[in-house]
């Protein structure tokens, strides 16, 4: 599976085809709309639970995030090759992340966890756009009772996300189409998640592989150099 800087985007853009623009505001604001809706649910159902604050405070981020995303298409704004890199703590991105998709988790009764720490110079916000695909898809592939575990290292030249997943799992010949554009194993999937965080990743100068065997779950591991390069 290619995972260079250039690969990745001319899978991203022949996926979209004629219309990317609308095929990408689209699929960026499914995944946020989707886990506004099941925290605003998940709080409806129990308003008087300690963690309102703070997941209210998550439904206003991703609602910014939202408006941002429109305004910048809308407007013909930076192109996805462009980068804002800074110094992040991913252990703190995964965890925002785990808790946006928690009520997600929940719902599905996946238990969903995140473990480790480490520091890089990458652009926050496209990051934290190709975990929740990632993530979301890992939810999505475990059966009830199952557990989605993120896990992440810190190493000499930069660091390694792990997204861990109890789901089913894949034989040699699906795994090998995976993060290919339309390809999917959910009925109502389009398989652009994985393209999209592949090519994220791939613009920091990163790469994004899977490992899976029927019946063992799948990992998306995805390395990170400790600074961004752009594209």
């Amino acid at each position: 599976m290619a995972t260079g800087t250039g690969t990745a985007l001319d899978v991203l853009a022949r996926a979209e085809g004629g219309d990317r623009v609308g095929m990408k505001v689209v699929h960026e604001l499914k995944n946020s709309l989707a886990a506004v809706k099941a925290l605003v649910q998940l709080g409806a159902r129990n308003q008087a639970e300690s963690a309102s604050h703070e997941r209210l405070a998550i439904i206003d981020r991703e609602l910014t995030r939202m408006q941002e995303t429109l305004q910048r298409y809308l407007s013909s704004g930076r192109p996805l090759e462009e980068l804002r890199p800074a110094r992040i703590d991913l252990g703190r991105l995964v965890s925002d992340t785990v808790a946006l998709l928690s009520a997600r988790a929940s719902d599905a009764r996946v238990k969903l966890l995140a473990r480790g720490d480490a520091i890089v110079e990458a652009d926050r916000r496209r990051l934290e756009e190709a975990l929740v695909n990632l993530v979301t898809n890992a939810i999505e592939a475990t059966a009830p009772g199952g557990e989605v575990v993120v896990d992440v290292h810190a190493g000499a030249r930069g660091a390694e996300i792990a997204v861990r997943d109890t789901g089913r799992g894949m034989p040699a010949e699906i795994l090998r189409r995976l993060g290919t554009p339309y390809f999917t194993t959910r009925e109502d999937g389009t398989g652009l998640g994985g393209v999209h965080a592949r090519a994220v990743i791939a613009l920091h100068g990163g790469s994004l592989r899977y490992e899976s065997e029927p019946g063992k779950g799948t990992t998306a591991l995805a390395t990170l150099p400790g600074r961004a390069e752009a594209a």
